[in-house]
């Protein structure tokens, strides 16, 4: 249960995307709300990139949980081409811990795990949980309203859908914006994880929800934020609050 809600929570690592340009480097902050209440803790984002390469780091330290997720990803032409994915978390004692290798020569991924290593064709495609994000962002602004992909989850790759279900107005630390409200197609299940992006601030996500059930839920909130998009003016680029 607890795996389900931060992967949710590292959805927010794909934050900083693009419009007309590559995002250059992002630096955010956000609020976490448990069952309706504020957590106390750090919370931060941090994506920098190296010509065609990315690299994301997010952190999560709270009462109820520690989280820390990496990713580095090749990106051309709204393309990832994902490299590695590591996860490590810690919640109520109990440590999980988690990485991919991905090799596009061999067209292989390495998942290892508490259970051990598995290795997965990734032939017909595959992302981490992150990777994934930067490419559904470029789908949204070309206007896709249903969304599926290839994600590595554990140690088997899982086709995820999102659906676009309407647009809400979203309130954060640096302002309000109009987003784009999508939502993971879970079938038949009670559990709802909802997304908003915000097409002002890039087609940035702004905003993440995940149900787990009557008495377990989670938001995510925009706190702040500074980035920069490649070859944007700086006064056009960079949003910040204090």
């Amino acid at each position: 249960m607890i795996k389900k809600i931060v992967w949710a929570l590292g959805a927010l690592m794909a934050a900083g995307s693009v419009s007309a340009q590559d995002i250059d480097h992002l630096r955010a902050e956000f609020s976490v709300l448990l069952n309706g209440d504020k957590t106390r803790g750090v919370n931060t984002l941090n994506i920098d990139r190296n010509k065609d390469r990315y690299h994301v780091h997010f952190s999560l330290a709270h009462w109820l949980l520690d989280v820390d997720q990496k990713a580095s990803f090749t990106w051309k032409d709204c393309t990832a081409v994902p490299e590695t994915f590591s996860y490590k978390a810690k919640a109520l004692g109990v440590r999980r811990e988690e990485r991919l290798v991905f090799d596009a020569n061999t067209q292989m991924v390495l998942y290892q795990g508490k259970e051990g290593d598995t290795l997965l064709s990734t032939k017909d495609g595959a992302f981490d949980s992150v990777s994934f994000f930067f490419e559904a962002r470029c789908d949204l602004m070309a206007g896709k309203t249903s969304l599926t992909y290839p994600v590595v989850r554990d140690d088997e790759i899982k086709m995820i859908t999102f659906n676009v279900v309407g647009k809400e107005v979203v309130h954060t630390g640096i302002g309000s914006f109009e987003s784009l409200v999508v939502e993971r197609d879970r079938g038949n299940s009670k559990r709802r994880t909802r997304f908003w992006v915000a097409p002002e601030l890039d087609y940035q996500l702004v905003q993440i929800s995940h149900d787990e059930n009557r008495q377990l839920s989670v938001t995510v909130t925009l706190d702040k934020l500074s980035y920069t998009l490649v070859d944007a003016p700086t006064k056009v680029a960079e949003r910040s609050a204090q």
